[in-house]
């Protein structure tokens, strides 16, 4: 890398030092997790067999059961309507057929999930794609049963570099080898700075529009005109992500869209 003559990285090079070492260190894990291969993320039990989280430890998580939206998934508390839909998508419903998760996004999963998304943990991206095979293979009936074209949820590219991957992607190419679907990256991120996590429902959803775009060169490689799509992320909060994101790839032709995720926000939004 070019050095200034102050001695500091050249802010002209698109990789700066921090994007180095976050490729580098989600290479070092990697590597390491096939050193020492297969050992509970949470107790520390070996001799696991081809996942990160040992049975009882995964009894922990709490599974996303029915009733539940039939549209978005959201766990029925007293809310639901007799058509079988949760308030918000009886309202206004989303540009998804069906979203569903496999648990909900609280206690030692949560952990595991900010360490796999944040802390550089990318070898557990198996596991978790294991965990949402069994799910769709344990539920023919989700997503129209039928086979689907994997779109992950797209990360802006600067993020990513400095990242050294992005999590929804790792997600749906393991996803892909599990299910043996196809799996494609036709959308992209633009350059973002306002913090989501200060802005109310309504405000991501019309944020979350402006953010996402299709990517021209990854539809022209696997067009999604005609398939039906399964958009995956690790976890979904208000659904605003998978709304924009669902309106891309229908405005591109697709037959219809779903979405899967390992977990969910439970009650995130009320009202």
């Amino acid at each position: 890398m070019p050095i200034s003559p102050m001695g500091k990285a050249d802010d002209r090079n698109p990789f700066h030092l921090s994007a180095v070492r976050g490729m580098l260190g989600a290479v070092a894990r990697e590597w390491l997790s096939w050193v020492y291969p297969f050992v509970c993320e949470l107790c520390g039990r070996g001799g696991l067999d081809g996942c990160h989280v040992c049975p009882d430890c995964r009894g922990s998580f709490v599974p996303i059961e029915p009733p539940f939206c039939a549209v978005c998934g959201e766990p029925a508390e007293g809310s639901f309507i007799p058509s079988g839909l949760c308030r918000r998508c009886a309202a206004a419903p989303p540009s998804f057929e069906e979203a569903r998760a496999v648990y909900v996004n609280t206690g030692s999963l949560r952990d595991l999930l900010l360490a796999f998304k944040y802390g550089g943990a990318v070898h557990l991206a198996g596991s978790f794609a294991q965990m949402m095979a069994e799910a769709v293979r344990g539920n023919l009936h989700w997503f129209g049963g039928k086979e689907r074209l994997l779109v992950p949820v797209p990360m802006h590219r600067g993020k990513q570099a400095q990242r050294g991957y992005n999590q929804a992607q790792e997600l749906a190419e393991l996803l892909g080898k599990e299910l043996d679907w196809p799996c494609a990256g036709v959308l992209k991120r633009l350059p973002d700075t306002l913090p989501q996590a200060s802005l109310s429902r309504e405000q991501r959803l019309r944020h979350a529009r402006k953010i996402y775009a299709a990517d021209e060169k990854g539809m022209k490689r696997r067009p999604v005109r005609g398939r039906d799509v399964l958009l995956v992320d690790d976890v979904f909060t208000t659904g605003a992500t998978a709304d924009s994101c669902a309106r891309l790839l229908l405005r591109a032709g697709a037959a219809s869209v779903c979405v899967l995720t390992l977990a969910r926000t439970h009650h995130a939004w009320r009202g």
